[in-house]
């Protein structure tokens, strides 16, 4: 049997530490832990049991301080998924000593941080990459992909809503000085989206509950000007009820439009207005991913890959910065109760 903690490992050996032991640190641990040749060494939780109840399903070792995972040569790579509050505190010492980064999302709680981690990473050699997930799973993938094909045309509208239940008034995800609020923290995945697939913004409107309703749910519209001119209007909830989850796409272009509702649709559904080619419809529908065909382990392998073969990641950190940016500019924009341009 091979242990967790032998004295001698081969090259190819990949030993990895998880900062963070809630929803995301377990979810992660369970992803990169299927993968052969990575290791998880440590757990680390600021609740000692937390991290104690982790490490126990993985072989790990749990730890109540971070210094004794960076400071240990053998631990490759750290991947950070304690509170956005507390970003800087442990991307320093993971890029001081060398370690490759996996860091959740949003990877700055605002503006001042963002900066500060663009001067940090600027020449790092070592692999890092942000938790951007959303552009793992299948479905929104596969919207991009149309897209970018030309499917639907030059594009002129695009609807993109993801809402949940709220995280609860006695969590740090309640402060919005500590977690940004729903906006940075539950939207950036539909605004990395939107960058990624069409393109960077021009201008930003957006109204939100976030300070007027602090502590006991949270709420936002975002309205965008593409720089292509296309218009996007962007929902955020954490006022649905509790345990649920709702996300949907609607992509309109000038030869048809996609649709996706995860809620409603079996397939991903493509509604065309070009006259059809030769064949049965011109109503074309995709089968959903497999169900093992998880998007958490799709990034977990393409990060590991992207170490193993030295070569960047298709989620940079710099792009992440510019997402959480833009969810900067939106939630300004929300206070201020006025458009900024981006």
């Amino acid at each position: 049997m091979v242990t967790q903690h032998a004295n001698h490992r081969s090259k190819s050996q990949i030993n990895l530490a998880i900062l963070g032991a809630g929803n995301m640190g377990r979810r992660l641990a369970k992803s990169f832990q299927g993968i052969p040749e990575v290791l998880i060494k440590y757990v680390y939780s600021r609740a000692l049991a937390q991290a104690d109840s982790l490490a126990s399903l993985h072989g790990a070792r749990a730890v109540k301080e971070t210094a004794r995972i960076f400071e240990d040569t053998e631990v490759d790579v750290v991947v950070l998924c304690l509170p956005t509050f507390t970003r800087l505190e442990t991307l320093k010492p993971a890029l001081e000593f060398g370690k490759h980064v996996f860091c959740e999302k949003p990877l700055a709680l605002n503006q001042a941080m963002a900066d500060e981690m663009r001067d940090l990473l600027a020449g790092y050699p070592q692999t890092v990459m942000v938790g951007q997930v959303l552009r793992f799973f299948w479905e929104y993938a596969r919207l991009r992909a149309r897209v970018l094909a030309g499917d639907v045309g030059q594009v002129g509208t695009v609807r993109l809503s993801r809402c949940v239940g709220y995280p609860g008034a006695e969590s740090w995800f309640a402060d919005p000085d500590k977690s940004g609020g729903v906006i940075l923290d539950l939207l950036i995945h539909d605004l990395d989206f939107l960058r990624w697939t069409f393109g960077e913004v021009k201008q930003v409107f957006a109204k939100a509950l976030t300070h007027s309703q602090r502590g006991k749910l949270d709420y936002a519209l975002l309205n965008l000007l593409l720089q292509s001119g296309a218009l996007a209007h962007i929902e955020g909830s954490w006022a649905h009820p509790v345990g649920s989850f709702h996300q949907t796409v609607e992509i309109c272009g000038s030869l048809g439009m996609l649709h996706y509702d995860n809620l409603t649709c079996q397939n991903l559904k493509v509604v065309s207005t070009a006259e059809a080619e030769t064949g049965p419809s011109s109503r074309i529908s995709l089968p959903e991913a497999d169900p093992s065909n998880d998007p958490y382990v799709a990034e977990a392998r393409h990060f590991i890959d992207c170490i193993r073969n030295q070569r960047k990641p298709d989620v940079p950190a710099e792009d992440s910065l510019k997402s959480c940016e833009l969810a900067f500019r939106c939630i300004e924009s929300a206070r201020q109760g006025v458009p900024l341009p981006v």
